[in-house]
């Protein structure tokens, strides 16, 4: 049986607007079994890197509020730090972030928690045994959460095609060991001019892998675990990833099993939401937004995020492509609009893979929401 898979598109008048739509799309999805009394209910999104702005405007985070104190429920905003350095790779600076962008509880009506705390350390394993990992690493926030509704912008993206339902919950609940692990898992780059001696790397690292020679940080290769702890908390940004270490396919079926240990202890508590809106080329991690690759299509939400993301998928490249963007060819509708922006990358693996270990289903039934 199909998963449902509801749409709205972005159409108002003066009988009923946009915000009244939202909520008799949430009405309809099933929110009301989602959130439960006196939940702390996590509302996991993406407040967006500092110099973009196609990220969620911070109205729908509000009417997402309101939804759910009418459950009865303690909502939260909620997002994981950055591995990369920038405006979110730690809590406080992600917060200001957030609250430049918007986010501030006088805009939304609801605190932000950044769910694996001050430096992207406070995580849960969570057992899974799968084909690439046995456990994952879960923010503890998102882990401890009773639901969630995950909010997501809709958009391409460089390393799995499109950025997504999946993604969202994947890549962003997890702690820094775990976006580590997912990225690569092994010995860090060492850049010995930029340390300052503080010593932080050496007593933060499980492994006891590092030693300080000549005043320089030495990885022992044997001792490493590859948890990606010493990389949180360098403040001078000596210990680097190497991106290129893995290929991009194994980071996405990774990126999969950590959404799938991410979903684990909520099953029926999660509804997905993702907004059509804005579609740029790349994610909201840049610090630039490029010009949207097709029309705002609208809102879609399902209970399964598997069916929900090829539902978007199906609904971008359906649409006539924007001339003078990213994409070069590819514009008539139902030509694949991910594939012209990143012909290198298979966006179908990450919905193939989802499916295979039992996340949800690619399988749809669309059903439209509204005039």
């Amino acid at each position: 049986m199909a998963s449902r898979v509801y749409l709205m598109n972005m159409r108002a008048g003066f009988g009923e607007n946009s915000f009244a739509k939202f909520q008799k799309m949430m009405k309809k999805v099933g929110i009301d079994d989602v959130i439960r009394e006196r939940d702390q209910a996590a509302i996991k999104l993406h407040f967006g890197e500092q110099g973009t702005f196609s990220y969620l405007h911070p109205v729908w985070i509000r009417e997402t509020v309101k939804i759910i104190k009418k459950l009865r429920a303690n909502p939260f905003l909620t997002d994981t730090s950055s591995l990369y350095t920038g405006g979110r790779s730690y809590a406080v600076s992600h917060i200001e972030t957030a609250l430049i962008h918007g986010f501030a509880y006088a805009c939304v009506n609801a605190p932000i928690i950044i769910s694996d705390g001050l430096k992207g350390t406070d995580g849960v394993k969570v057992e899974i045994h799968q084909n690439h990992f046995k456990t994952v690493s879960i923010a503890s926030g998102i882990y401890h959460a009773d639901s969630m509704v995950v909010l997501t912008h809709f958009k391409g993206h460089m390393l799995s095609g499109f950025g997504g339902a999946l993604k969202n919950v994947g890549m962003g609940c997890a702690d820094k060991a775990g976006k580590y692990k997912m990225h690569l898992g092994a010995i860090p780059l060492i850049k010995p001019e930029l340390c300052k001696g503080c010593l932080l790397c050496l007593n933060s690292c499980p492994g006891r892998a590092i030693s300080l020679i000549k005043k320089i940080p030495v990885i022992d290769h044997a001792s490493c675990i590859g948890c990606g702890q010493c990389f949180s908390f360098c403040q001078n940004g000596v210990f680097k990833i190497d991106w290129d270490a893995v290929p991009p396919a194994t980071i996405v079926e990774r990126m999969v099993e950590f959404a799938y240990g991410a979903l684990l202890n909520k099953q029926g508590r999660v509804c997905f939401v993702n907004f059509i809106l804005n579609v740029t080329p790349g994610c909201d991690c840049l610090p630039f937004s490029d010009a949207c690759i097709v029309p705002d299509v609208g809102i879609a939400a399902s209970l399964d995020p598997v069916a929900l993301d090829q539902a978007c998928v199906d609904l971008v490249n359906g649409q006539q492509g924007i001339p003078n963007t990213a994409m070069n060819h590819g514009f008539e509708p139902h030509e694949d609009k991910f594939l012209a922006l990143y012909p290198q990358v298979n966006w179908q693996q990450q919905l193939e893979y989802a499916q295979q270990i039992g996340i949800g289903m690619r399988d749809y039934e669309l059903i439209t929401v509204g005039g």
